[in-house]
């Protein structure tokens, strides 16, 4: 970096657990300054974690006056996404107000909303109401962020909203980015081995003079097998005019691609930190399933067999409740996103490896033949984990190796299960060819996922569990365990040096309602860019 002459101070709008905060703080030249929440707990949790910044009372931030608030440089507001999200299986409504607005309350019946509900969603407009307040004293807000779910794209009063925010004072220059977490290369923050689709909006003002360098901070390395070589990977949608959405070649809406022509601009896929990044391999592997006193549901079970189906030789993660995962996951790909619940479990079937020089380097699934046995005592078994999902929905039949990515953490809990076979070695073993544990979700449509792939979403509840399996490949003798709040922490890429307080469902919660650090870190560094027109290092020293 050159060096920043300008301290910026920041207000931190729906703080939460302090995830926003960790990664505004990273940024050269940003100050935190202020922070609000409705939650008490979560309002402590800061205080402790920021003891230089102020602290608004906990209540209904909805009521404060804006107008007598301090003023900052800069505005970051996340607020509640429930009420956006589909993740709990209730229709959507916020999208579909026209069609609605000619029916009768009777005619409308079951598509009347809970009035709650509306007035969450409502929060948004504290971002315009804060904005105009500062212009309106004559020192305009430089620039600031707003976070939350996808879903909010679907809003029918999205344009006027945003139109609402350009308009204020002097004028702003808004963008809207689609960014998933394991994408997010941050220059000091830890980064976050879960996959987690979010909506974030940038705004800066116009008199700047200047646009932050998107480019610079947004692209993820990649390995393009044509061109053989890394390259900084260029976001592209599918469909034309699509501009929100989740990450996925397959069920996704939009893709990443090598900038050169060379190679057509091939479909690339960017560098992810694995979910066995956030496993705690010393950890007890848990009880055998079939000597649980309350034994796993049907469907946690069923997650486990499709799991166990999907990484035959490796460890997967699988949801374990929920309503929208499906699929299990690789141990070397991100965890799915984190919820508010525990809902993956990390699954640990295992694998037949030849020790004699003369072997192969084949290791082979325990549930195909052996090699041809010799006189010698030449085959081990080796036995890694995946993570399984506990939500429904899409994740009901996803599991996740533990070198992918977590799925997304959210605030309801624990959903992800780490199936594990008793006696499982470290990650490193996991990693170089070993992979057999699960991360099992316990949403309802959730599927386990290989321990090599990211977490699925975290939520604010414990909904994951961690499954292993014994040599003999029986069910039953798998070992399954929910994932720890410290893995919670560490899945949504949280330092330990964070200070939670609470049982283990206050610190899912929290966490899984939080943001990634590392995001809120790369989008403040393009802004401050942009302000102060001194580049900053895209790595740091």
């Amino acid at each position: 970096m050159m060096g920043v002459r300008m301290s910026l101070r920041s207000t931190v709008y729906f703080a939460g657990w302090g995830g926003d905060s960790l990664g505004w703080e990273e940024v050269p030249g940003i100050e935190l300054r202020l922070a609000a929440n409705h939650n008490p707990v979560c309002v402590e949790v800061h205080t402790l974690n920021f003891p230089d910044a102020e602290h608004l009372p906990p209540g209904d931030v909805e009521a404060i006056d804006l107008a007598t608030l301090p003023y900052t440089e800069l505005f970051w507001a996340s607020p509640a996404c429930p009420a956006w999200t589909d993740a709990k299986g209730r229709k959507r409504y916020f999208d579909k107000s026209n069609q609605y607005t000619l029916l009768s309350d009777d005619e409308l019946g079951t598509v009347i909303e809970d009035p709650a509900e509306a007035r969450s969603r409502g929060l948004v407009e504290q971002i315009p109401r804060y904005l105009r307040a500062m212009a309106g004293r004559g020192t305009p807000v430089l620039a600031g962020v707003m976070e939350n779910v996808i879903q909010c794209r679907r809003w029918d009063q999205w344009d006027r909203w945003l139109r609402a925010i350009e308009s204020i004072g002097p004028g702003y220059e808004t963008r809207v980015i689609a960014l998933n977490s394991m994408h997010a290369v941050p220059r000091r923050c830890l980064p976050a081995p879960q996959s987690r689709d979010r909506l974030y909006v940038a705004y800066w003002l116009k008199s700047l003079g200047r646009r932050p360098d998107w480019d610079k901070w947004l692209r993820p390395k990649a390995w393009c097998p044509t061109c053989d070589r890394v390259v900084d990977a260029v976001q592209s949608w599918k469909q034309p005019g699509i501009d929100m959405g989740r990450y996925g070649a397959r069920h996704g809406q939009y893709v990443y691609r090598c900038p050169a022509k060379s190679c057509r601009f091939q479909i690339v896929e960017p560098f992810t930190v694995p979910a066995a990044a956030a496993i705690d391999w010393s950890l007890d592997p848990g009880e055998k399933i079939g000597e649980r006193a309350r034994p796993l549901a049907a469907a946690t079970m069923e997650r486990i067999r499709i799991g166990l189906a999907k990484f035959a030789g490796e460890s997967f993660l699988t949801p374990a409740g929920g309503t929208w995962r499906a699929d299990p996951t690789a141990l070397s790909a991100p965890m799915p996103a984190r919820t508010t619940r525990e809902s993956d479990g990390l699954v640990v079937p295992p694998l037949i490896v030849q020790t004699s020089k003369r072997a192969d380097l084949t290791a082979r699934s325990t549930g195909q033949p052996l090699p041809t046995q010799t006189t010698r005592r030449e085959l081990a078994v080796a036995i890694p984990p995946f993570i399984t999902s506990l939500r429904g929905g899409g994740s009901r039949k996803t599991a996740r190796h533990v070198g992918e990515p977590l799925g997304t953490f959210s605030a309801r809990g624990f959903h992800h299960g780490l199936v594990q076979p008793p006696g499982s070695t470290a990650v490193v073993e996991q990693l170089a060819g070993t992979r057999e544990q699960l991360l099992v979700p316990y949403y309802r449509t959730g599927l386990a996922r290989p321990l090599t792939e990211p977490m699925g979403t975290l939520t604010t509840r414990d909904r994951h569990g961690l499954l292993g399996i014994d040599p003999d490949r029986i069910l039953a003798e798998c070992t399954f365990r929910m994932l720890e709040p410290d893995e919670i922490r560490a899945g949504m890429a949280f330092p330990p040096t964070y200070i939670p307080i609470g049982d283990k469902r206050t610190q899912a919660a929290g966490y899984g309602n939080a943001v990634t650090p590392p995001v809120p870190e790369v989008i403040g560094c393009a802004l401050v860019e942009a302000i102060t027109g001194e580049p900053i290092e895209r790595t740091a020293a």
